[in-house]
């Protein structure tokens, strides 16, 4: 079991991705024959897809901040030293953990108001809830993957051995 979890924090958002590109990719597929082979397309593909797009951006988020390739100036890097170049890192991850927190709560709200209308998709008859449903699951899981890449050297400290009290 503890190899199953450990196998899903380092590759869960990998997954969540493929799982949607592969849908997304077979849907819109699916509707280019229909479309023009069998001159009758469906009517809600663009919406699963539109969808399907959705969440998968919402979800680079996590995976962007647990793989470090968030957005930056790697010329910084060139022209600072190493232990600045650290301390700006550490700042990053704080301000960015910060944000996703706020964003995490403005999530939450924007759900219960969403909840309150009762909406659905039109084509598809989704309710909305679902959909408003990616903020929230990106935006906790950036803020886990913000405070695993906070704690990880920490962790490789006691990993280490050097951080146990003698």
């Amino acid at each position: 079991m503890q190899k199953i979890i450990k196998h899903l924090d380092e590759h869960l958002e990998e997954y969540l991705l493929a799982f949607l590109l592969v849908i997304l990719t077979s849907v819109m597929f699916l509707q280019i024959i229909m479309r023009y082979i069998f001159h009758h397309p469906f009517s809600w593909p663009e919406e699963l897809c539109r969808y399907c797009f959705v969440y998968f951006t919402f979800l680079t988020f996590s995976y962007c901040v647990k793989n470090d390739s968030m957005l930056r100036l790697d010329i910084i890097r060139e022209l600072l030293p190493k232990k600045l170049w650290s301390v700006l890192q550490l700042f990053v991850q704080v301000v960015s953990l910060v944000f996703f927190v706020i964003m995490f709560i403005n999530s939450l709200s924007l759900m219960a108001s969403i909840q309150k209308t009762a909406r659905v998709s039109p084509a598809l008859g989704i309710p909305y809830t679902y959909i408003y449903l990616s903020t929230v699951i990106s935006f906790a899981l950036a803020v886990a993957r913000c405070v695993q890449v906070l704690l990880r050297p920490v962790y490789a400290r006691f990993l280490s051995g050097k951080g146990e009290p003698d």
